[in-house]
């Protein structure tokens, strides 16, 4: 009987052998402690940062970084992992230490073994590691304190924590060539933009009748953009309302005025705020649309079919531009529901 308790006794010692690491009996653990990657990648270059609490007081000397296959027993060799070009970059909590490199897998640091207080917090971030050949595969590295300067002897303290390498994923689109264009005469850009008719209300040679429609426009065309305006003055019948500036495509002149006169007939537009009459804004947004020629002329007005009345130099974000009109007519004006189409067309260079 007494040599089965005695053979009993020896079995269970084996077993709880087994759990420690290698090289670390009767040491305590260090903790919290973890590792954390620069880059998770396969097979990169990166940094390893391990930080740790040391738990027990005392001389350290050395601190070594084993890289293993498996958490506890034989440490098996890791595929494509190379720790031979480390360099130690950052060290904090206790310091002075150089790196010892010359065994692939199990770089350690050494110093002049100096007393430590217990549960010191410390972290040492070791630069040039080429990680392991296989993605998104788990790893453990074993952490081991040395009184010695040289990772000889019993350690003091130990631990074991786990990382992993992990697939980049690829994230992708395509911007195509783009213009965002749009006509109306209500909203702030081309996702809201509304409405397609604009009243002037009803004509009399007593006053200004005057009214706005709205464009935005955005591209990321190299050389921008061009706003032209096609169309025919107010018409009724055989009776139309004379057209503003000179007649010339894109002329800056004004053949007899640009300007409202009230009892002359006129019919124009332009993309300025104005105070004669008092209609229209500037044009707004972060883009670098402007106004073009006479279009951009406060309290001046022009129509001639075919005009640029308005344009971008290179890549844009939007714009919003007021195009507004006015209308004089005379005593003499015939009778009659007068339209006008305004077709605004945006063409950009790529």
């Amino acid at each position: 009987m007494k040599t089965k308790h005695y053979i009993a006794k020896v079995i269970g010692m084996a077993a709880l052998a087994v759990l420690g690491l290698p090289g670390a009996a009767q040491s305590d653990q260090v903790s919290p402690r973890s590792l954390t990657l620069g880059n998770s990648q396969a097979g990169v270059s990166t940094t390893h940062t391990i930080a740790f609490t040391i738990p027990t007081g005392g001389n350290v000397g050395s601190i070594k970084f084993e890289y293993c296959a498996t958490a506890y027993g034989a440490c098996g060799a890791v595929a494509g992992l190379v720790t031979t070009g480390a360099s130690l970059s950052a060290q904090s909590g206790e310091t002075g230490f150089s790196i010892v490199n010359g065994a692939n897998g199990a770089p350690y640091l050494t110093r002049a073994s100096t007393s430590v207080t217990a549960l010191t917090p410390v972290s040492y971030t070791l630069s040039g590691i080429t990680n392991p050949s296989a993605n998104n595969t788990q790893y453990w590295t074993r952490i081991y304190t040395y009184a010695s300067t040289d990772t000889t002897g019993g350690s003091t303290d130990d631990g074991v924590v786990a990382w992993s390498t992990a697939q980049a994923i690829t994230v992708s689109g395509v911007m195509p060539e783009s213009l965002v264009f749009c006509v109306g005469t209500g909203g702030t850009n081309c996702t809201n933009m509304v409405g397609s008719t604009v009243d002037l209300g009803t004509f009399s040679p007593m006053a200004t009748n005057s009214g706005f429609s709205l464009m935005s426009a955005s591209t990321n065309a190299a050389s921008g953009y061009v706003i032209t305006l096609t169309g025919t003055v107010p018409t009724s019948g055989l009776s139309n309302i004379a057209a503003m500036g000179t007649q010339a495509l894109n002329s800056s002149g004004c053949t007899p005025t640009c300007a409202s006169s009230i009892g002359s007939p006129q019919f124009g537009t332009n993309v300025r705020s104005n105070s004669a009459p008092s209609i229209g804004n500037d044009v707004t947004g972060t883009g670098t649309g402007t106004g073009v020629g006479g279009y951009n002329t406060v309290n001046a007005f022009r129509f001639f079919s075919g005009d640029t009345v308005a344009s971008a130099g290179g890549v844009t974000p939007s714009n919003l531009y007021t195009n507004s009109y006015i209308v004089n007519v005379g005593g003499d004006q015939a009778a009659g529901t007068y339209t006008a189409t305004m077709t605004y067309i945006c063409t950009a260079t790529f």
